[in-house]
């Protein structure tokens, strides 16, 4: 009598069906989401067998739901965060997967990628807005004038306010020369020290002197 043909087991562990559709193969798997509710914090969690569509649906669900609904308590701040980076571990089981087969029901749609979905945009304009606040600032050049001692300007704001402008010590439009801070005297206006080209302090003496 002959012996009959040996058939491994599929694998992924397939004879384990997902909870959701009935397809196989299927990986068991707990999918986190966070919730803050201001005064209080919800932690919610699916757990069961999942096929690679229904998992990535179910990820993608609740990972997108924790982003807009995860931040609002003082203590959700910090739970949102680690709910999602607990779900890395899920999503990596769900995606090494094959593509499931043998649906009995009907499959969750995965539907768009997380960060393709309006609360990760809304979320990423936010921080590239905070950045963009912080940076471009110190990207762009300081175009103040500055002086040293001996030149000659306007003030185009009204004093204590300084606007400052080299003009030529001989213009008609001169109002000041600059000399040493040490030197301030009587109706003479301190500079902001951003005037000074030698980051030193310089007076302003009125031309009618």
């Amino acid at each position: 009598m002959s012996t009959p043909p040996h058939h491994p087991l599929p694998p992924f562990g397939s004879v384990v069906s997902c909870h959701i559709c009935g397809a196989i193969p299927a990986v068991h798997t707990v999918v986190r989401g966070h919730q803050g509710l201001v005064v209080t914090l919800r932690f919610l969690t699916e757990e069961g067998a999942f096929c690679r569509t229904c998992g990535t649906a179910t990820y993608r669900r609740m990972t997108s739901d924790t982003l807009w609904q995860g931040w609002w308590g003082l203590l959700s701040v910090f739970a949102a965060p680690v709910t999602m980076l607990m779900n890395i571990g899920a999503r990596s089981r769900i995606r090494s997967l094959p593509h499931p087969v043998g649906n009995l029901r009907p499959q969750l749609a995965p539907g768009r990628r997380v960060l393709a979905r309006p609360p990760a945009l809304a979320i990423m304009t936010v921080l590239v807005l905070a950045l963009g606040s912080l940076v471009v600032p110190g990207l762009i050049p300081d175009t103040r004038p500055t002086f040293t001692a001996g030149d000659c300007v306007r003030n185009n704001a009204e004093w204590p306010e300084q606007d400052l402008e080299e003009v030529g010590c001989s213009s008609p439009e001169a109002e000041f020369w600059i000399s040493a801070g040490d030197k301030c005297w009587g109706q003479d206006w301190l500079l902001y020290l951003d005037y000074s080209a030698e980051n030193k302090p310089l007076c302003a003496h009125p031309m009618s002197k």
